[in-house]
């Protein structure tokens, strides 16, 4: 958990929460840090109870005040609950925790005025931000998004970690519903912002790519209204349409001569790429530790963040080629792993039809002497869409792939219709992951090229761990 010594007195909280939220509080009471989990609770941090999907922090509202809460932010319904409770310690009482959490990033936030990078999009957001905090490291003292903090709890807990030290901040804003851009692009109030790309992400609520288009434009709304810099990814059909409408922006692609950054990408055997990027005239080559197309362009929209915020070329080349790929708990993005005398494109931290699609032109394009295997897992939250995406995900497999391995039920309900119609001998199923590795490590020869894809909840690390 990242830590914070985020501030807030008593006229703050009257300020941000109105008198009538502040119970029991006296006027020289001053916190040192916010907190949402008891155990990293210390002497002087206020405790935000949240209320998740397995837990109630307000079950540990008295146990905060024994670590050395000064105070605790708790719902309304809990207090008419528990009025003995609430008789006893200073409250800030609010309609919802999670919502006052963000007020509270948002407020500490105000209190900056440094440059803050809002990093949104449907594929590559981490590893875009990952790049571009080594670039920005180059020159400034960066704040950037930890782990998986991108969401309406995470981002105001970065907020809330900004302190004096920091120059640049780099923040991750992530969605799975209509609203969250907006409402995240509100609490962070970007000067700068990069949707790295629109693809088929979380469909089961944003229905479609128009309905993806639409969220994640948010930000650019934001960044229009703000007079804010926005990055536009020239390669990407639809995000290359809002350069008419924004004019303050920095585009960056592959093939557009017009973009103040460009590139020409040259592969290496692992497909690890070498950019020559033209950046207004000055042209630099840097090399890429992360194989495939993806990566690529994830290193020139991090070349980008760095060009408009004044970085040298020295020093942009110099970020990028510190960028390895992120790894953890056997999991990674597009990962690449020598095991004896083959390879593992280990790409198994999260999946949708479009970083899937990425991930198979990528094993495509492999130079190999052996097999190239797929091994696929569903890809999650496609509502609706979900066996008409799978089953395209099945046909492009085919044609990047000489071994399909298939888990989850989305691809055994895909499968079952592509059977009735078209020959499905180089693909198989498996109800397990335990029973899939069984089958693949004996069908595994020198020379071969092994691709892991799935979402998160199909935890196809343990496939890639078995096989190591």
């Amino acid at each position: 958990m990242i830590e914070n010594q985020a501030s807030f007195s008593c006229s703050d909280l009257y300020v941000e929460f109105g008198p009538e939220s502040l119970s029991n509080f006296s006027t020289d009471i001053a916190c040192s840090g916010i907190s949402i989990d008891t155990r990293t609770i210390r002497d002087g941090n206020a405790f935000v109870a949240l209320v998740g999907e397995k837990s109630d922090g307000h079950d540990r509202v008295e146990e905060s005040f024994e670590r050395g809460a000064l105070f605790a932010v708790v719902t309304k319904s809990w207090c008419s609950e528990n009025k003995s409770i609430c008789e006893k310690y200073p409250l800030v009482i609010v309609k919802d925790t999670s919502l006052a959490l963000g007020l509270l990033g948002a407020l500490h936030r105000s209190r900056f005025e440094i440059p803050i990078v809002a990093v949104a999009g449907s594929n590559g957001k981490t590893s875009t931000k990952e790049m571009a905090a080594l670039v920005l490291s180059e020159k400034y003292n960066v704040l950037k998004t930890y782990k998986n903090f991108n969401n309406q709890l995470g981002v105001p807990l970065m907020l809330l970690a900004l302190n004096e030290r920091h120059e640049v901040a780099l923040l991750e804003i992530g969605t799975n519903s209509p609203g969250e851009i907006e409402y995240l692009s509100g609490l962070v109030r970007p000067t700068h912002g990069i949707i790295t790309n629109i693809g088929k992400e979380h469909l089961e609520k944003l229905i479609d790519l128009d309905g993806v288009e639409m969220e994640e434009t948010s930000l650019f709304t934001f960044l229009l209204k703000q007079s804010g810099m926005a990055y536009i990814n020239s390669d990407d059909k639809r995000l290359s349409k809002y350069k008419k409408i924004l004019k303050k922006r920095i585009t960056f692609g592959t093939g557009e001569e017009d973009s103040n950054l460009s590139a020409k990408i040259d592969y290496d055997e692992n497909m690890f790429p070498t950019l020559e990027i033209n950046m207004e005239g000055k042209h630099f080559f840097a090399k890429i530790n992360s194989s495939g197309y993806t990566s690529a362009i994830n290193a020139l929209a991090a070349a980008s963040i760095g060009f408009g915020l004044d970085l040298s070329v020295g020093e942009i080349k110099s970020g990028l080629e510190k960028f390895k790929p992120i790894a953890g708990d056997a999991y990674g993005r597009m990962l690449t792993i020598k095991v004896n005398d083959y390879t593992i494109l280990n790409d198994c931290y999260n999946a949708n039809p479009t970083s899937v699609e990425n991930a198979l032109d990528t094993l495509s394009k492999f130079k190999s002497d052996g097999k190239k295997i797929a091994v696929l897992g569903d890809m999650l939250e496609l509502g609706e869409n979900s066996v008409s995406e799978h089953l395209l995900i099945i046909k492009k497999a085919l044609a990047s792939s000489d071994k399909l391995f298939l888990i989850g039920n989305e691809f055994k309900s895909a499968l079952n219709i592509f059977s009735k119609s078209k020959n499905s001998e180089n693909i198989k199923y498996f109800s397990s992951r335990e029973e899939l590795t069984r089958e693949l490590k004996p069908s595994i020869f020198p020379g071969d090229i092994i691709l892991v894809k799935g979402s998160r909840g199909m935890k196809l690390e343990s496939i890639v761990s078995n096989l190591l």
